[in-house]
């Protein structure tokens, strides 16, 4: 049986790292008392509110909870890193008026995005009608309901382990 070598999977996160990165908010299905098991063969958000371009690309490696940069869900913790790793960091910040009074279920990565024609180039905030290509969705990740007020940012970051 082969193993996936990590030069293999720091190829790979430096080939995502090229490409454009959105990370997406959907409203999922409102019936949803509690998120349910997250699938792996979806291709879209369920009912998609807006999509945000990636900021920050970077890497990360695997820290302890004493000397960290970013927490994730777990509580599983990173460190950035300036060399290429096969952990893939993406960074964006939701403004005040994104997708203000929604309620969010849902959060995904897409690599590859093409936004529609007459969208001005550098428009980093997509709604569904501002995609032409959707691109490839990475990741998906079900959340309890939030409801987004218009008072505060909300910074995502996002580990890929490749």
């Amino acid at each position: 049986m082969q193993v996936l070598q990590d030069a293999g999977r720091i190829a790979l996160a430096k080939a995502l790292a090229a490409m454009p990165a959105h990370i997406a908010w959907g409203r999922g299905d409102g019936a949803w008392n509690a998120p349910p098991a997250t699938p792996s063969n979806r291709t879209a958000l369920l009912d998609e509110i807006c999509r945000r371009q990636v900021v920050d690309v970077g890497y990360a490696v695997p820290a302890t909870a004493a000397d960290y940069d970013v927490e994730m869900p777990g509580p599983v913790y990173y460190k950035r890193s300036v060399d290429p790793t096969p952990y893939l960091l993406l960074t964006t910040t939701f403004g005040f008026e994104d997708a203000q009074g929604e309620t969010v279920r849902e959060c995904s990565v897409f690599f590859g995005t093409v936004a529609a024609g007459g969208v001005p180039a550098g428009q980093r905030l997509l709604l569904p009608a501002d995609v032409a290509t959707p691109g490839a969705m990475y990741a998906l990740e079900y959340r309890g309901p939030v409801t987004r007020s218009g008072t505060t940012k909300a910074t995502e970051e996002i580990v890929i382990p490749l």
